[in-house]
């Protein structure tokens, strides 16, 4: 798989972004102050019907290459290791991508990133789980905007947020929508096992296309595996307007 994550996001977060130099980088309370370029841009993914954008809670560590600005180059050393691994939020994504294009390459069809750049996570002496502040988030998706500079740059048809539990009210407004259809609210949730899956799915008319589907939902980890994945899938393939989500809770 070639990938085009450096080409596409290198210069925008050292220069347009100026990200670890602008005043609200320097204001930020996170522990690990290196930016993440997205994981995988995949070489088939703007050739592919669905273009898939899978978006993250933020990553452990340190876990890339530094560039002398600072910014995290994620293709090394051990992308390819990830891309394997059997952590929920890789297999389950790569078995998503499967189920739709096949075991060739499947990791190819998609784009890949965290919705804040760095992390409090991970790390000797630091949290092993999920220590985002509200002031980071704030900083990096409300105030920076970096995912929707991203967004802007991939022009997905899909966005599948793991991200349902991290400050969803962050993801109200959408600077690159010209409209929002609201196909379920923020509290909406589906059975996932026996589990409750956060399941917020919006319908947005964008300046590159009349319609994408988006999906705030939760992260896979301690999810049922077959279920989540039959879920996102079912959700990728069904109609371009849905009018009832897949299952409503009780």
């Amino acid at each position: 798989m070639k990938n085009y994550t450096i080409k596409l996001f290198k210069k925008l977060f050292e220069e347009k972004l100026n990200l670890l130099n602008n005043e609200i980088c320097k204001k930020c309370d996170a522990i690990f102050k290196y930016p993440l370029l997205p994981w995988i841009v995949g070489d088939n993914y703007f050739k592919s019907k669905e273009k898939i954008l899978f978006v993250g809670k933020p990553h452990r560590g340190v876990p890339g290459e530094k560039f002398p600005s600072g910014i995290l180059d994620p293709t090394k050393p051990h992308l390819n290791w990830l891309m394997d691994c059997s952590w929920p939020f890789w297999s389950y994504t790569k078995e998503i991508l499967i189920s739709l294009y096949g075991d060739n390459d499947p990791w190819s069809y998609c784009s890949l990133t965290n919705i804040i750049k760095c992390t409090n996570v991970g790390g000797e002496g630091n949290p092993s789980n999920d220590a985002t502040t509200y002031k980071m988030a704030e900083s990096c998706i409300k105030k920076l905007g970096v995912i929707f500079e991203e967004i802007e740059v991939l022009k997905p048809k899909h966005i599948i947020f793991y991200t349902y539990s991290l400050y969803p009210e962050l993801l109200i407004e959408l600077p690159f929508a010209i409209s929002i259809n609201e196909i379920t609210d923020k509290n909406y949730k589906v059975k996932c096992g026996k589990k409750y899956l956060g399941w917020w799915v919006r319908l947005v008319k964008t300046r590159w296309n009349d319609e994408i589907k988006i999906l705030v939902t939760g992260h896979p980890e301690r999810m049922k595996k077959d279920e989540f994945i039959s879920l996102i899938v079912n959700w990728i393939k069904e109609n371009k307007n849905p009018n009832k989500p897949l299952q409503q809770t009780g």
